[in-house]
């Protein structure tokens, strides 16, 4: 009996302890005195000052949830504090806050100085999305979508969901952002958004060499690089004849790398497996009961993935001249660190051959 009890005490404490942060936090603020933050924004000013809109939550006594954005402006990331906190009436709660979107004129500047402000505060948070976005953030934050208190709740929602279609990674995030920027061997990308006139897009991915960014693509590049630089993405590959007559199939890759040198000249094999579903053929019902033409469809499949792949090495070869698939960090892995190679340079001079294996799963429930 006397066992329950002190159980039942020390259920007591805990909960009280939890409470307790949960309505006044680590400061001994209660959270109505505090501005929450939705999402951070960055962006230049026309004479070069740093611009960071924070769009912020207002609740209503009628229940209505909407947001206001404030934008700090200073010479300094770190000054934008200063000028935003005069324009607000409460303390800002670091840490809860959904989305950083990084200006395509602030990314093509550097993000370096946003790293080190990030990581030199505990509070924030370095586990949210992270995009690139064709305009300003602070435009972005005061778009309107039904149903959101702001549109970086729409976003981060579309960016977390975006990794069961496309070939999309779910490491898009700040931290993820982090570790690649002075990686040996590895350069970031990251989701590109623009507005659009039914409201924001993915339309393809940000390239960045280092800290800054170097290009964009469309969606169609975005599908080569999310397949050749992750693992783990889903999407939908398609054979077409004309608009009535095609395969879809939705599949599942995995990549690995293989990295050897021939006569002092770096050599990589990007292996790409792809096991899915037909989910709609409308061009071969034979594949359905027939081996050959299932065996066909593989390698007709299997032969329009590597084409894809190998015209976008070429391509980002030629006009990039940048990493952007990785491969530096494996020939790191495998023959050291701190070499003094520009992986860059190297990369982009390497020989690079793709090869892809397709597994059909399951073909449907059959015909009808």
């Amino acid at each position: 009996m006397k066992k329950n009890f002190n159980r039942r005490f020390v259920f007591i404490i805990i909960l009280t302890i939890i409470f307790g942060y949960s309505f006044i936090g680590t400061k001994g603020e209660v959270v109505e005195n505090l501005e929450i933050p939705i999402a951070v924004g960055y962006d230049l000013s026309e004479s070069g000052e740093y611009r960071v809109p924070i769009p912020i939550y207002e609740f209503s006594p009628s229940g209505d949830i909407k947001s206001k954005t404030i934008t700090g402006q200073s010479s300094s990331i770190g000054g934008t504090r200063d000028d935003r906190q005069r324009k607000a009436n409460k303390r800002y709660l670091l840490g809860v806050e959904k989305l950083y979107v990084i200006s395509e004129k602030y990314a093509e500047y550097g993000i370096r100085n946003i790293i080190d402000i990030l990581l030199n505060n505990p509070q924030v948070s370095d586990r949210n999305p992270t995009v690139v976005f064709k305009g300003k953030a602070e435009d972005l934050f005061k778009y309107k979508i039904q149903g959101y208190a702001n549109s970086a709740e729409y976003i981060e929602g579309m960016i977390k969901n975006s990794r069961y279609y496309n070939f999309f990674s779910g490491q898009f995030n700040m931290m993820d952002l982090i570790v690649r920027v002075d990686a040996e061997g590895r350069n970031p990308v990251l989701p590109y958004v623009e507005l659009k006139e039914d409201g924001p897009e993915i339309t393809g991915l940000a390239i960045f060499r280092g800290d800054k960014m170097i290009g964009k693509t469309n969606m169609q590049e975005a599908r080569a690089i999310n397949l050749l630089k992750f693992s783990g993405g889903k999407g939908i590959l398609s054979i077409q004849k004309d608009p009535k007559h095609y395969v879809n199939f939705y599949a599942q890759s995995k990549r690995k790398v293989k990295c050897y040198k021939t006569d002092g000249k770096y050599n990589f094999l990007i292996n790409l497996d792809l096991n899915g579903n037909i989910a709609s053929n409308e061009l071969d019902p034979s594949i359905l009961k027939d081996p050959k033409a299932l065996k066909k469809f593989t390698s007709d499949m299997e032969n329009l993935v590597k084409k894809m792949c190998t015209e976008y090495i070429n391509k980002a070869n030629y006009e990039y001249k940048t990493d952007i698939f990785g491969l530096g960090r494996v020939a790191v892995a495998k023959y050291g660190r701190q070499t003094g190679i520009d992986w860059n340079k190297t990369v982009s001079e390497s020989i690079i051959e793709v090869k892809v294996k397709v597994t059909v799963k399951d073909e449907g429930r059959g015909t009808y």
